[in-house]
């Protein structure tokens, strides 16, 4: 006796190759923020960090992303190449969160272009005005955004692995 799954209330009218792209920018981006996490955590327990460290630490990435920014400057302030190469990868990661957001939080469905139909996202922006912009990604163009998430993560990575003890 097979167990029955569940039906869906939405059917998505996008392709498997896009749902799985969609996939792929989720599951790239958590560990990119795990990783971005991890070593926030271990610069802000460098005794020269103490007085930066805030009693909760905020859940926006882009609160976290100026902590760490701020945090690179205190700890590298004597070696500029390292700050410059630490602030690069943060801006990058932020710069990246921009991307997936409109992939993660977007709305998918099937949109026309030049009289051709194909997979399109609707992107509401809150700030600074509400607007809501159509955005055509095909599944090649979302994985696109993974590999981007994922080459940060690696820099990410390399540049702990290199400067951190």
């Amino acid at each position: 006796m097979t167990k029955s799954r569940k039906k869906l209330g939405v059917e998505l009218l996008i392709d498997d190759a896009t749902l799985r792209a969609i996939g792929h920018v989720a599951a790239q981006w958590a560990v990119l923020e795990i990783e971005f996490d991890i070593l926030l955590g271990r610069l802000l327990r460098q005794p020269d960090a103490k007085k930066i460290v805030p009693k909760a630490v905020p859940q926006s990435f882009d609160r976290r992303a100026k902590l760490f920014r701020e945090c690179a400057k205190i700890l590298l302030h004597d070696q500029p190449e390292l700050l410059k190469q630490l602030i690069a990868i943060i801006n990058d990661a932020t710069s990246a969160r921009k991307k997936r957001d409109d992939v993660i939080h977007g709305q998918w469905h099937l949109g026309r272009k030049k009289g051709k139909i194909g997979t399109a996202v609707t992107v509401v922006k809150q700030r600074p005005k509400f607007k809501a912009q159509l955005q055509h990604m095909s599944a090649a163009q979302v994985e696109d955004v993974a590999a981007t998430i994922s080459i940060v993560t690696a820099k990410l990575i390399w540049w702990a692995q290199m400067n951190v003890g």
